[in-house]
Parts: C-alpha cells; structure tokens; sequence
C-alpha cells in the first residue's frame, strides 16, 4: 500500500441522525499527522441550515470538495464517512475522483436502499416532519451502539442528546436523501488509493456480508471491532486513529 504524504487534510463525514459532535472522541484519540481537519453537519442537522435543494447524497459530496478546496487549498483528502457519512464519501469518490487520497468507511454499505428500505425512510421522514424531531431518541441511539457502549452511560448519554436535539426538517431531508441514492460498489473498484472498511460486531444496522463486499472492491480486509456497533469512531476511536495512521506516512 503506498502511503499518503504527510499533512494530507482529512474529511469526516457524518452518521445519521448526528450533527458533527460525534467526531469529538476521535478527534481526542487522533495523532496522525494529517493536516487540516474538516467536520461539517449536513443539511438541517446541527450547525447547517436546511436547504431548499432536493434531497440528495451527491448535493452533500459537492459541497464537501468545495468547502475542501476552500478552506484548506488542498486538492485531495482523506475521506471518512461513518453510515450516511459513507455514501456522502462514495458519492465524492464518484463525482470527484480526484479528491480522493484516501477511503475509511465505517458501518455503512455501498448498495442502493431495497423498496422496503426505502419506504422505511420515507414514513420516517414523514414522521419527523409532523412531530419536529426525531421520535424516541433514547432508542434511536441504543439501536446505534454496541452492547458495551450502551452499557457504558456516557456514550449512551451523548449519543442520545445528539440525537434529541436534531429538527425534523433536517431529520427528513437526510432520509429523503439516503432513499434516492444509487448503488456505487462499481464505484469502490476503481479506487486506487489506500482504502480501509471497518465494521462493529454488534452492529444492528448493517451486515457482514455487506463490510465484505466493500472491502473486496477495494482489494482490502474488513477490520471487525468486538463488542462495537455501527459507531465505531464513538465506541472505539483509538481503532480508526490507528487505521487513519496507517494509511499516512509518519
């Protein structure tokens, strides 16, 4: 694996239904020598203003390089994205391929919502539109989290406010937009750069079969995370610092 320049900027994309808080225990964990650190919350979630653009994960990849090659004047990054974080990062590495220095993926999956699936996400996001919110937060996040970080209150605890302070509007967008995306597994075999695919053991959201796929498109191993869920940069920051190390030269 040829590794990436020192001071390469890295670029962590958001897990649904989360603002960019999340990121903060790895941020606490991380001492590879990456350069600029961008995190941003997508439309109507945290900081971000809803936006009266059509749902969609490719609106979220532009703006992304954009604020990329604004802010730090770099032309490449590291990209990794954690579940709806994921396919905002395939989205770039299809539209924007030479943005992409690096791949992580965390939790997510590079198939396209089946038809159940997808009406899933539209009742929730009708759902989230009538009542302002998301519904039962507290669930909402242990259904996100390994068993022992939910048995561990303070991941519990943070998750859940996460969660409970997301507004419905931003809440449905996002849901809207993961329901129309594509499938981009072709996508993932035509990436050249060092690549990584982890997945929690407890992960109640997405398959191993699924974290095999991904990896076998981008010629690597699953990294598999004991007792972790779909979380995994909240449960076990210290594993994806040392795999975004890993792709960087010291």
């Amino acid at each position: 694996m040829n590794l990436l320049p020192t001071g390469t900027p890295l670029v962590l994309l958001n897990a649904f239904p989360l603002d960019r808080e999340q990121w903060e225990p790895l941020l606490a964990a991380l001492d590879a020598p990456v350069g600029d650190i961008i995190t941003f919350d997508s439309p109507g979630i945290g900081d971000m203003p809803a936006s009266p653009s059509d749902p969609s994960i490719d609106l979220i990849a532009d703006a992304a390089v954009a604020a990329l090659r604004e802010a730090t004047g770099s032309q490449d990054a590291i990209w990794v994205g954690c579940s709806m974080g994921g396919y905002v990062a395939m989205a770039v590495l299809e539209r924007h391929p030479d943005a992409v220095a690096g791949l992580g993926l965390i939790g997510t999956r590079a198939s396209a919502d089946t038809a159940q699936a997808r009406a899933r996400r539209l009742e929730a996001a009708e759902e989230a539109t009538v009542l302002g919110r998301v519904s039962a937060p507290a669930k909402v996040a242990e259904g996100l989290l390994g068993a022992a970080a939910r048995a561990q209150g303070d991941a519990l605890a943070s998750v859940t406010a996460n969660v409970a302070r997301q507004l419905g509007d931003g809440v449905a967008w996002g849901q809207r937009a993961m329901a129309a995306r594509p499938d981009r597994l072709a996508v993932l075999a035509a990436c050249d750069g060092p690549a990584f695919v982890v997945r929690g053991d407890d992960d109640r959201l997405t398959s191993a079969e699924e974290a095999t796929t991904m990896a076998e498109a981008l010629g690597v191993d699953v990294t598999v995370v004991e007792g972790a869920g779909h979380l995994v940069h909240v449960e076990r920051p210290d594993v994806i610092a040392r795999l975004i190390g890993g792709i960087v030269k010291p």
